[in-house]
């Protein structure tokens, strides 16, 4: 029996007050400060799909090392609620409908567009990133410590800009003073994102993301839709290798991953991946990347989740 996919409808319940953003940032508890802590090994907390099996043999691994160096991909499970990830997906879809043919079955929306999302959407995008933001500060501290941190190693551990060179300034020295984890560097307003990230995409059948890099420190990428009930084909590849493998990879993915809606997968800047094509349905992923921000930032890469950015319309997808 084939299966049916089928648009959803779910209905937005979260506040309208202006000022819940504030409160949702304000009333989570602060962690302990990252440098007291070592990474969890609990197959409950996270779990490890490594692109580079030697590595994961080693007796002691680093997982910020390893994610910097491409060896591992983390998923989180259950960061977000099924009903959360229906409404997101659902706003997706209806900022779909306001929009014309796109290229590569692929839609994309900047979280902090007043023209695709209400208020609602932008503080549920908001809660649900600090909420991974918060779990790799506690469980995975090591991630702040090797990628986020500023030291004297902090250019030479980030990856490969887009113009594939390393990165030469860094971030001002204060900050490892005055931030214990990524959370605080977020709330700060000290992160540099990825062009009209954070992003909700959305893709139709035969909809993909070519092969790429990221190229900053982290990327978090949140299912929305469900590989059983919502779409064919589709998923997240990988390929091994990292830095050795470029943005036109040869052959299939080493890996392709299709958690379930709500789960958060982590991995580098310089790991090539690639939205796969979906075959039926519809897939949607919130998604952002993001480094520490540095003096040598541009001004729109700043803004995160709090106002609309400079969008091109590659981006867009509609070129």
């Amino acid at each position: 029996t084939p299966l049916l996919f089928g648009r959803r409808k779910t209905a937005i319940t979260t506040s309208n007050d202006d000022d819940a953003r504030r409160s949702l940032r304000t009333n989570v508890p602060s962690v302990i400060p990252s440098a007291l802590r070592a990474d969890s090994s609990s197959s409950e907390l996270q779990e490890l799909h490594w692109l580079d099996q030697d590595a994961s043999e080693k007796d002691s691994v680093v997982l910020g090392e390893a994610i910097g160096r491409g060896q591992v991909v983390v998923c989180i499970p259950d960061i977000a609620s099924i009903d959360e990830c229906d409404t997101l997906f659902d706003a997706a879809l209806d900022a779909c409908d306001d929009r014309g043919p796109v290229a590569r079955g692929r839609s994309r929306f900047s979280v902090s567009d007043p023209t695709a999302f209400s208020n609602d959407i932008v503080l549920s995008c908001d809660e649900i990133l600090l909420r991974v933001l918060d779990h790799i500060d506690e469980h995975i501290p090591s991630v702040y410590e090797t990628l986020f941190k500023p030291s004297k190693e902090w250019t030479s551990r980030q990856p490969l800009n887009a113009q594939l060179e390393q990165p030469t300034v860094p971030p001002l020295d204060h900050l490892a003073e005055t931030c214990d984890g990524i959370r605080e560097l977020y709330m700060m307003g000290e992160l540099e994102w990825s062009e009209g990230e954070p992003a909700i995409n959305v893709y139709e059948a035969d909809g993909y993301f070519g092969a790429h890099k990221d190229h900053l420190a982290l990327t978090v990428l949140i299912p929305l839709a469900s590989p059983l009930e919502d779409f064919a084909g589709g998923g997240t590849g990988f390929w091994a290798g990292n830095r050795d493998v470029d943005e036109n990879p040869q052959g299939p993915p080493t890996m392709t991953l299709k958690p379930s809606p709500g789960s958060a997968l982590i991995f580098g800047g310089d790991v090539t991946h690639s939205g796969m094509p979906v075959q039926e349905g519809l897939r949607s992923v919130f998604v952002c990347s993001f480094s520490t921000r540095t003096p040598a930032s541009a001004a729109d890469r700043l803004h995160g989740m709090q106002a609309p950015p400079l969008v091109s319309p590659n981006f867009k997808g509609s070129m």
